[in-house]
């Protein structure tokens, strides 16, 4: 699962970008916003979503039954 960016909302601020403590956020220079770059090692640890002021970032977490 990768975490989704709504473009529309995000106004490439960067927060997301410098908060993952896993370095799944990356950065596209020639758009000036945020990537999804790593998604397999994404955590789902919200902190991107908690750092994000317009909160354009959705963690499709995933479901697991036991």
């Amino acid at each position: 699962m990768a975490i989704i960016f709504d473009y529309g909302k995000c106004n490439s601020c960067g927060n997301c970008y410098d908060i993952c403590p896993m370095d799944v956020i990356g950065w596209d220079k020639e758009k000036d916003h945020p990537t999804t770059d790593y998604p397999e090692d994404c955590w789902f640890c919200g902190s991107c979503w908690l750092e994000c002021p317009t909160r354009a970032i959705d963690i499709p977490y995933p479901c697991c039954f036991w």
